[in-house]
């Protein structure tokens, strides 16, 4: 039997192949509907439902007047660190801070930066390798901190915090809101990679220039200062950077910005700054009126990242110590926008179009963080948490007594800070309601499109001042500006009748493969043109599918074995033992299969290019060294395979999916090969290198252990499953809501009715396999 339900099978996998693909704070919903980024909780040495215990020991009786003198050149010392009974020798220990350091005289508590790569570059913390222990100068309650980046990670890039128990040298130093550095760990969890360019919008340690009490000055608040890079060096810090001259980004960013007519400027600094994420990040700063803050202080507090996948700056949320006091709860929803200074207000709020999608972006962050019956019970959760260790931190800044009363403060700022924003006038206009937002293909909802095919995107928008314009927004990339298209409500546009409140627009098509994200934007008709957002978190919130490729019926050419360990088994024509593919001609014709392609990454279906003039003869195999090492010979891909499985895709010129594989642990040194050659399941066997899979002895053969087949897939009134795994297992197929619909105990072969089950995606579980059904009428 050719089994081509394994194709459809690899690409239906849509959430375990994006997990392995995408940074760890993005996600898509189990439904494959919404690409989420950040409202995931904290886990690991971030776990804030935990206080670890941290013990630093130093060898030096004198490490106190070392650390001391060591403040201003940030020099580290030496000392033992264990968390969890586990020993980290030799990291570097050094005081952090600024305010925090020089103006704490009344209390030995300082912060401390602990680097656990400062003699082993390896050694890491539950993957990390610097902590930075706060020490909550300001901050009477210890938990203004905690609670402003817990409540923002789902709106903007920000740090994971936590508190622990810190313990020097034996004594009770007390508890410690431990948060996370920016650095390239941190980057790569919000981006594609860490490989652009990060700065802190501070003066460099020792610099003549930046810094000082002169707020609002401009320095390092992205205004221009020239186009000599130089200009900008005493006022940034450059934290990290792997191109040659990053200066550049900075100064073209801030140019755009700052010299680009009103009339064109969104279209112009959309290109150089992520503008949606800016506006999350000015209404964070603004709703939780953060003192040590871009829009406060207008030259520091805060990083700014030159991200390299999209050639775009981001500004980065940084120390929330000093948010929520009292005395700024009054400030306007548009704070310093009339100051040239503060070029991300002054120009960006400027844009009546921009203006209304920030009125938006603050309206969604009171609604959903921003209410007494939402942020309380939080507050009373961190300060239960932590109230017995302050009572008892013995090294503490401010009384037990002054801890206890501060949280009435942060609760009172809740119910002030909110009536302030949602009494100005501004946010007192009514935006359109936008619901029932879906695409289609086929006429079929929420099913993914074949590559090159449109998708057709409809949604009610229904709204008390009439609508203005509704605006579909899409990109064919997981990260980056997206484009318009207008939607309309005439007839014209797959949106039903004309008139009927449903709004209309495609998607074009887009290569296989490809991610999609959209959303949708509508304006009413007022003066203002107030604005809505469908899904509310865009555009780190947002619709997305993966375009799937056309599916061969039938192949003569198959992926036949693989061997994903090879230790000693075959060697290459270098002489070394790398991964290999063996594809297969199981037809009596000689087949060309120049221009073909294999991949490891479904992100990229055109990773590999079989070479031009590349013969499988009829019955004839061909090897490709799977080594990342072009060098070594035209049939050497630029991928590996793992050992701890993967999928690995053969595709033909054209783009049509011919074969697929996945698989788990491999053994080392055995093939993973088809058995009957060239049409059989795969088993794990002694390798059968650029040969026929069919052994002799069957003692040669181990099946794979739990797996499931599933075919035909999409499928119409039946299914049939092929099931290897333990004996008795409940095998259920559930709607995209959780229901278990039908269940049944498995056998080795099944053939299942879907006659009585409506069109659409459903998920087949059997013990901890899963896979995605779709149905068709």
């Amino acid at each position: 039997m050719k089994q081509f339900y394994l194709l459809v099978l690899s690409f239906c996998a849509f959430t375990s192949i994006q997990a392995q693909s995408l940074p760890k704070e993005f996600r898509i919903t189990p439904d494959g509907r919404k690409l989420i980024i950040g409202d995931q909780a904290n886990t690991g040495l971030y776990d804030q439902s935990q206080v670890k215990s941290m013990y630093l020991t130093f060898p030096q009786t004198n490490y106190w007047t070392l650390m001391t003198n060591n403040y201003a050149s940030q020099t580290d010392i030496p000392a033992t660190l264990v968390v969890d009974g586990v020993v980290y020798d030799s990291v570097g220990v050094r005081f952090k801070g600024q305010t925090s350091y020089t103006m704490n005289t009344s209390s030995p508590k300082k912060s401390f930066n602990i680097s656990t790569d400062y003699i082993h570059s390896n050694q890491k913390l539950m993957g990390y390798k610097t902590m930075n222990l706060n020490n909550c100068f300001g901050d009477r309650s210890f938990i203004r901190e905690i609670f402003f980046q817990s409540q923002l990670k789902k709106y903007v890039p920000v740090a994971k915090s936590a508190y622990v128990k810190l313990y020097i040298n034996g004594e009770n130093w007390g508890v410690y809101p431990q948060v996370q550095q920016l650095n390239g760990d941190y980057l790569k969890e919000w981006f594609l990679s860490n490989n652009g360019t990060n700065w802190r919008a501070d003066k460099p340690p020792g610099s003549p220039g930046g810094g000082g009490p002169n707020w609002g000055d401009g320095t390092a608040a992205i205004n221009y200062l020239g186009a000599d890079t130089s200009l900008y060096k005493p006022y940034y810090t450059l934290k990290s950077a792997d191109k040659l001259f990053p200066w550049e980004d900075l100064a073209k960013t801030a140019k755009v910005l700052n010299q680009t007519p009103l009339a064109t400027l969104r279209d112009s600094v959309q290109n150089y700054l992520d503008i949606d994420r800016t506006l999350w990040f000015l209404a964070a700063e603004n709703l939780f009126s953060d003192d040590d803050s871009y829009i406060h202080k207008g030259k520091m507090d805060y990083y700014a990242y030159w991200e390299v996948e999209t050639g775009r700056m981001t500004p980065l949320e940084y120390d929330g110590n000093s948010v929520m006091t009292a005395s700024l709860a009054a400030w306007s929803p548009f704070y310093n926008e009339t100051k040239v200074n503060y070029p991300l207000m002054n120009k960006l709020f400027a844009v009546p179009e921009l203006r209304q999608r920030y009125i938006a972006h603050l309206k969604t962050m009171v609604n959903e963080v921003f209410t007494s019956a939402i942020a309380n019970p939080k507050l009373d959760t961190y300060y239960a948490q932590i109230d017995t260790m302050v009572q008892n931190d013995p090294k503490k800044i401010y009384t037990y007594a002054q801890f206890q009363s501060e949280l009435q403060v942060l609760k009172n700022f809740i119910t002030t800070r909110r009536n302030t924003i949602m009494g100005n006038i501004e946010f007192t206009q009514t935006a359109p309601v936008i619901t029932n937002a879906e695409y289609k293909s086929n006429a079929m909802a929420w099913t993914a499109p074949a590559a090159m095919q449109s998708a057709q995107v409809t949604a009610n928008i229904t709204s008390t001042n009439g609508i203005s314009k509704v605006n579909l927004y899409f990109s064919n990339a997981i990260v980056g500006n997206f484009n318009r298209n207008e939607m309309y409500d005439d007839g014209a546009h797959n949106d039903g009748a004309a008139g009927d409140g449903i709004f209309g627009a495609d998607i074009p098509g887009f290569a296989a493969g490809t991610y999609v994200r959209w959303y949708i934007e509508a304006a009413g008709n007022n003066s203002a043109k107030t604005a809505s957002y469908e899904p509310v978190g865009a555009e780190h919130d947002v619709y997305i599918y993966i375009v799937t490729p056309l599916v061969a019926a039938g192949t003569d050419v198959v992926i036949n074995e693989i061997m994903a360990s090879n230790s000693t088994s075959v060697p290459d024509n270098a002489g070394e033992y790398d991964d290999w593919i063996e594809l297969y001609n199981r037809s009596a014709n000689t087949i060309d299969i120049s221009g073909y392609f294999l991949t490891d990454n479904i992100l990229n279906l055109e990773k590999w290019m079989i070479p031009a003039g590349t013969i499988l003869p009829a019955n004839g195999y061909q090897i490709i060294w799977a080594d990342e090492d072009s060098a070594q010979g035209m049939f050497h891909s630029n991928f590996k395979l793992s050992g701890s499985g993967e999928q690995l895709y053969l595709l033909d010129p054209a783009g049509v999916l011919l074969d697929s594989l996945s698989w788990g642990v491999q053994i080392t040194d055995k093939g993973f090969a088809r058995v009957p050659n060239g049409t059989g399941n795969f088993m794990i066997q002694q390798h059968t290198y650029n040969g026929n899979n069919d052994l002799t002895s069957i003692a040669d053969l181990k099946p794979v252990p739990s797996s499931m087949f599933v075919y035909p897939n999409p499928a119409k009134d039946h299914v049939k499953i092929r099931y290897s795994g333990d004996a008795g297992t409940i095998v259920s197929i559930y709607n995209m809501v959780g229901q278990s619909l039908v269940e049944f105990v498995a056998e080795s072969e099944m053939n299942v009715s879907t006659a009585d089950l409506p069109a659409g995606v459903y998920i087949i579980r059997a013990g901890a396999l899963s896979t995605k059904l779709v149905i068709r009428k």
